[in-house]
């Protein structure tokens, strides 16, 4: 049994002060957390009481294991698995509500519209950690309905036969199945398992990294996945190749981290936020788990902070350990000096990034993926100014473009002409620092090589929106004041 009391300084530090702060978001009444609202949300939405964060709640309290603590997670877990589905030959079968009140699925559902796959891997892999780690304090009645809903959750999963592209899901999804196959004596689950985990395994070896590359927020979760592997594997095989892929995932990011701004650089494939101190990435969680409050990579969670519902999230790095190799720790703790670095993530789709102590680029040039998503930041600028202020800027773009970092240079290009969106976040940052061919930004200075086209900037809340035609390659060069 894993109790608080067995963690480091460091690692408990957060856990505490993520519990504290969870243990004021719980409900009674409904047995579930309350989730907090992003700044947009505040005033326009109604919150939400969430099922998936309130196993990691639950995982929390069967390690601290204060006065009323125990049943208090026994009480989640029975909730939570009221809120499955034991539908089968639906495609939500095994799946859970993302919340209370929400509705059932219609006939002929959308996937993520009318439900979300992956609550299957996010909450029956917690359950697999509890029924190993804390037994003991769970009665076997409840254990046989944690077995049961693991049950389900493997159906749905086999039938969705996630790809191996799909990192952070297909990763939970090997362990899940491999898991239920083991204890149900299903030989067909565990073997699609370990083929999927050697498809995995095979696309991490081409160029060392995931094709879901560089998320603040999924690498997390590909950490958390790679430590199930790691810890609890079946076998000595896939104890192996989680902490070979784990380390190897580490080495990468590492060189693309920044420690003085407390950031990884971009570009992000899938990303929620572009400054780690202002909301909240699981990646973060890990880092802050073995390092100094003061270097964490977090927000100041005393105060209201975005993507919050991630912080409930630390229960589980405390679980299972964050693991960085040696070789990595320097990067994490202090700038390691000047760098350009170059991927290869498939074919036609690459990335360059050159990384300074106060300016960062990141850029991929992608061929394959027209379809665009809030998350997908191709290019992307981090800069610090004198009093340690980190600013930034990103690209966003209907359709492909082809993006390439060099030392104080970013080149923009697309094979036609697409409207190009730059969103800019500084502090005293307004509409008349920007003209045609420069941008004088509070510590920054953008020269800019463009066809003679117009262009539009507007300040929509604290980011500057400038809008222009990408029909001919564009260049920008910065220089730091």
């Amino acid at each position: 049994m894993k109790t608080v009391h067995q963690l480091d300084d460091k690692t408990h530090y957060w856990f505490d002060k993520a519990l504290r702060w969870t243990d004021e978001r719980w409900n009674p009444e409904h047995t579930l957390l309350q989730m907090p609202l992003d700044r947009r949300e505040i005033g326009k939405v109604e919150a939400h009481y969430i099922v998936r964060e309130s196993v990691w709640y639950a995982a929390g309290l069967l390690m601290r294991q204060e006065h009323g603590d125990v049943s208090r997670a026994q009480e989640i877990i029975r909730k939570i698995i009221s809120y499955q589905f034991d539908e089968p030959s639906t495609s939500y079968h095994g799946t859970f509500l993302q919340y209370h009140g929400e509705p059932h699925p219609p006939e002929n559902p959308i996937i993520w519209r009318d439900y979300d796959p992956n609550w299957r891997e996010f909450i029956c892999t917690v359950f697999i950690i509890l029924l190993k780690d804390f037994s003991d304090l769970l009665p076997t009645t409840l254990q046989n309905q944690m077995r049961h809903a693991i049950r389900l959750a493997a159906e749905g999963t086999f039938e969705r036969r996630v790809a191996a592209e799909y990192t952070n899901i297909s990763l939970m999804s090997v362990f899940l199945l491999d898991y239920a196959g083991e204890v149900d004596g299903n030989e067909v689950w565990r073997d699609y398992a370990l083929k999927l985990a050697r498809e995995i395994l095979a696309l991490f070896n081409r160029y060392q990294n995931f094709n879901e590359f560089n998320s603040p927020t999924y690498y997390g979760v590909d950490l958390y996945a790679l430590a199930l592997w790691r810890e609890y594997g079946s076998s000595p095989l896939y104890r192996e190749l989680g902490s070979t892929m784990e380390a190897g995932l580490w080495r990468d990011l590492a060189q693309f981290y920044h420690a003085g701004m407390r950031n990884i650089c971009g570009p992000y494939d899938r990303s929620y936020g572009m400054d780690m101190t202002d909301y909240l990435a699981l990646l973060g969680l890990w880092i802050a788990a073995v390092l100094p409050p003061e270097y964490a990579p977090l927000p100041e969670v005393d105060r209201h902070f975005e993507h919050a519902a991630d912080f409930f999230f630390m229960p589980l790095v405390a679980l299972l350990r964050s693991n960085p190799p040696n070789d990595v720790m320097p990067y994490l703790t202090a700038f390691q000096g000047e760098r350009f670095l170059e991927r290869t993530i498939e074919p036609n789709r690459t990335v360059t990034a050159w990384l300074s102590e106060e300016l960062m680029i990141g850029a991929e040039a992608d061929h394959l993926n027209p379809t665009r998503s809030d998350q997908f930041h191709p290019a992307t600028v981090h800069w610090q100014t004198s009093d340690g202020a980190v600013h930034w800027l990103r690209t966003r773009c209907e359709s492909l473009v082809q993006a390439v970092a060099e030392p104080h240079r970013l080149q923009l290009s697309s094979k036609k002409t697409t409207n190009l969106i730059f969103e800019i976040d500084a502090v005293d940052a307004d509409t008349s620092m920007i003209h045609a061919d420069q941008w004088v930004l509070p510590g920054l200075t953008v020269q800019l090589v463009r066809p003679d086209k117009p262009f539009s900037v507007a300040q929509i809340g604290d980011v500057m929106h400038i809008q222009l035609e990408l029909s001919e390659p564009i260049t920008l060069t910065f220089s730091k004041d």
